[in-house]
């Protein structure tokens, strides 16, 4: 019932119309004839729809529409027309149907009774894709100023993440839940002495290392060394180092020989009598890390930052909520650079598939969190709204504005010319008839000019 065609719909109403106006005409002229005509047509096709539909198990969707609201219409005109004809024929007919759909209503309910082998069927079909309906499935939400509470500083201090933006980053959150691993080894960790050995490490980690256990260890001395020498008893050695290093073209930069490191940042914690070693992966996203220096040092280029907004719980809803709100920003650029042809033309309505194949997308994040539940996502995205990429969307959204229009006039031209042609077909029967059937004429007119109006509406897109 899902599969029917568009383009089938005029090839089927054709025909069923000029069928429909001969049966009223043959109901009004001899009821009994056309009362066995009728009925005839409903005790066929009626129960070969009711099994169809009950056992595919599926609801019509809006393609197979007309081919329903058509007959049924139909059907309800040849009734009334029936009734004040031959009213025991007519009310013999309704009790058939009424019948008839007790006893499909009735094996419905005996189909939907053993559902084992769909619900086998269902379980194992894969599971859906994560890549985002591409159009526009809901309304473009206004962009926000600020970040979500979901990409608050406070989120990371609460959870661990399975991934950091910058190896400054993972240093930052190690230092910051160091005390746990020294409590472990040294007993007392309130004030130890910590040596944090710098060896072969960026001297700026070092610091940021020193600096994030000054705030959790306020009473603990520590101090850096250059390299790495025996610890006496009451002493915790540091050291960081980078494990599993990859490194890529990066993604926002024009050369290829600019490149993002990733890897696995690990803090060698030691004592005299044991050790013991923590570590959080990171990917290079020097955007994510500090966006004004990142956009600063980059003038030739224009980027922004879409956000999921929410708690997601799944790394694809995360996905589809940046998605969302790269449209809110593409259309405020489009607005505010003067990019979109005039004020008289509504807002540009931006989909995710021009998100997705307008190569605006330069990079992305995902970050998930363990939380008390379970885990929860977020992701950002980098977007370039340089301008040549912001007028071609431009030129895009108005072809696409000017079909719209377009589609609009076809529409209205042709439900304008197919009720001139009922209007005249309605004449020359009239005539034909000697107006004898008048009123059955108007009525099956009046019915074929809102079943054809509705079936352009449906069809011409």
């Amino acid at each position: 019932m899902n599969s029917v065609s568009p383009a089938i719909i005029p090839m089927f109403i054709i025909p069923m119309a000029f069928l429909f106006v001969l049966l009223v005409i043959v109901v009004a002229k001899s009821p009994k004839v056309g009362a066995w005509l009728v009925g005839g047509l409903v005790f066929l096709l009626l129960p070969i729809f009711l099994i169809k539909v009950v056992r595919t198990g599926g609801v019509p969707g809006p393609a197979a529409l007309p081919i329903i609201i058509v007959p049924v219409t139909f059907l309800f005109v040849l009734l009334v027309v029936l009734m004040a004809k031959a009213p025991k024929a007519g009310a013999v007919l309704i009790v058939a149907l009424v019948v008839m759909g007790l006893f499909g209503m009735y094996y419905a309910v005996r189909v939907s009774d053993q559902p084992a082998t769909a619900t086998v069927a269902w379980e194992t079909m894969p599971a859906p894709s994560a890549t985002p309906w591409p159009g526009p499935s809901r309304p473009v939400p206004p962009p926000s100023a600020t970040p979500a509470p979901i990409w608050s500083a406070g989120v990371e201090k609460e959870m661990d993440a399975d991934v950091y933006p910058s190896r400054l980053a993972a240093v930052q959150v190690l230092g910051s839940r160091i005390d746990k691993s020294i409590r472990e080894l040294a007993g007392d960790g309130n004030s130890p002495q910590i040596t944090l050995f710098q060896e072969e490490s960026d001297q700026a980690l070092i610091v940021e290392l020193k600096n994030a256990i000054r705030q959790v260890l306020p009473q603990a001395s520590c101090t850096i060394e250059a390299e790495h020498k025996s610890l006496r008893p009451n002493e915790v050695g540091v050291a960081v180092r980078v494990a599993d290093m990859d490194m890529q073209a990066a993604p926002w930069a024009r050369s290829s020989e600019v490149k993002a490191a990733s890897g696995r940042i690990e803090l060698h914690v030691s004592t005299t009598t044991g050790g013991k070693v923590v570590h959080r992966r990171f990917v290079e996203k020097p955007w994510m890390d500090n966006f004004a220096t990142f956009a600063s040092t980059r003038p030739e280029q224009a980027f922004i930052i879409a956000r999921s907004i929410g708690t997601c719980t799944s790394e694809s809803e995360a996905n589809q909520q940046a998605l969302d709100d790269a449209r809110a920003r593409l259309t405020e650029a489009l607005s505010q650079r003067g990019q979109w042809m005039s004020d008289k033309l509504p807002k540009p309505q931006i989909t995710t598939t021009d998100v997705l194949q307008g190569g605006f997308i330069v990079d992305r994040f995902a970050q998930s969190f363990e939380g008390s539940a379970g885990k929860i996502w977020r992701q950002a995205l980098l977007i370039d709204v340089s301008g040549s990429k912001l007028a071609q969307l431009a030129g895009q959204k108005a072809r696409e504005f000017r079909e719209v229009k377009m589609t609009w006039a076809r529409m209205g031209l042709s439900a304008v010319g197919v009720i001139l042609l009922i209007g005249v077909i309605y004449f020359f029967l009239n005539m034909a008839t000697m107006g004898y059937y008048e009123w059955s004429l108007r009525i099956a007119g009046v019915v074929l000019a809102i079943v054809a109006v509705i079936s352009i509406l449906m069809v011409v897109r």
